[in-house]
């Protein structure tokens, strides 16, 4: 997978995230086309997100390996683990404290008292897996716990294979726990799609020669979980036990069998032909600033309806959000960035 694909393929998906939580600020009829079509695609955007989180790093170690001389995991791993966990953590602490100042901001600054009082209900939430008030943050948190799992599997086991089976171990621990403390639901949705891409990235070239061998057989596969994961969308959450089941087998195998697809049926290589293209160009830009505008967006969402300021018109409060989100996300990367990215 060519990196300034899976990078424009992150900046598409950031767009319908943001879309949703617009709508979730919207009343029924105020929601438009766009904000439906958001809502529908925004579980396979994270699908998406944990996959290529996943297939990023299981690159990255592939390509690692082959370059270093040495063999020792003490010295192939040095700094890893650190180094990663900080480059999580540091953009958390800092949109934290954006995130801080627009709820402060959304309430009036001379009605301290209502955004403690707000701050105090995002603190209890907090203890049901919902990080407030920056509640989108969830992500990092558990990319965070998805990371250190890595590092001990990886580094620690020496064949690969058995290394993906202490991974999945780990994690399916992880969303037991996260399920008896009664954490939200996507932290048991998505946290194994981390291991879909992990193992997508050891064996890519044999998953590719089988897809294309079987190419109609696995287009016909893929647009049947594609009916499957659009069923269980809009039956969520009152599903049936079989429908739950087969659900996130679709969620698991649809970006490998989207992303080997893509590359079967040509639509990788017209990307790459055409990604200096404004198209291209422009999805690649939002893709390099996807984090920011993933850890902004919430501020804009709830300011623009908060107390202080609250835009009524729908169309408007869409247009807003989104051009106040993509533009301050690319001031902070491209003024900020020191205090963002590690």
């Amino acid at each position: 997978m060519p990196k300034e694909f899976s990078v424009a393929l992150k900046g598409a998906l950031s767009l319908f995230i943001v879309g949703t939580h617009i709508s979730s600020l919207c009343q029924p009829d105020e929601t438009l086309l766009w904000l439906r079509v958001c809502n529908l695609l925004t579980p396979l955007a994270l699908v998406f997100f944990f996959f290529l989180s996943g297939y990023g790093l299981m690159t990255q170690l592939r390509l690692r390996t082959l370059r270093t001389s040495t063999t020792s995991p003490a010295i192939l791993w040095a700094g890893w683990l650190p180094r990663r966990l900080w480059g999580l953590l540091k953009p958390f602490l800092f949109f934290y404290a954006v995130a801080l100042f627009f709820l402060f901001a959304g309430f009036g600054f001379d009605h301290i008292p209502q955004a403690l009082a707000q701050l105090k209900v995002n603190f209890i939430i907090w203890k049901v897996g919902i990080p407030g008030p920056l509640f989108v943050a969830w992500y990092l948190l558990e990319l965070m716990v998805l990371y250190v799992f890595f590092y001990f599997s990886f580094r620690y086991v020496r064949r690969w294979g058995r290394a993906v089976l202490v991974l999945v171990g780990l994690t399916l621990l992880l969303m037991l726990v996260a399920w008896q403390v009664g954490f939200g639901y996507y932290w048991l949705r998505y946290p194994l799609c981390f291991s879909v891409g992990v193992v997508y990235a050891i064996y890519e070239r044999s998953i590719y020669k089988r897809v294309k061998a079987c190419r109609l057989i696995c287009l016909a596969f893929t647009l049947l979980l594609g009916g499957v994961y659009i069923w269980s969308v809009q039956t969520f959450p009152n599903q049936p036990l079989v429908l739950l089941i087969t659900s996130h087998l679709a969620y698991f195998a649809l970006p490998v069998m989207l992303t080997a697809l893509s590359k079967v049926w040509g639509a990788t290589d017209l990307f790459m032909r055409r990604a200096h293209g404004p198209v291209g160009s422009a999805l690649m830009w939002l893709g390099g600033i996807s984090l920011e505008v993933y850890l902004l967006h919430m501020s804009f969402v709830n300011f623009f309806r908060s107390p202080v300021v609250y835009i009524q018109s729908p169309l408007l409060y869409l247009v807003v959000v989104y051009t106040a989100t993509i533009f301050g996300a690319y001031l902070i990367a491209r003024y900020l960035r020191v205090l963002v990215r590690a």
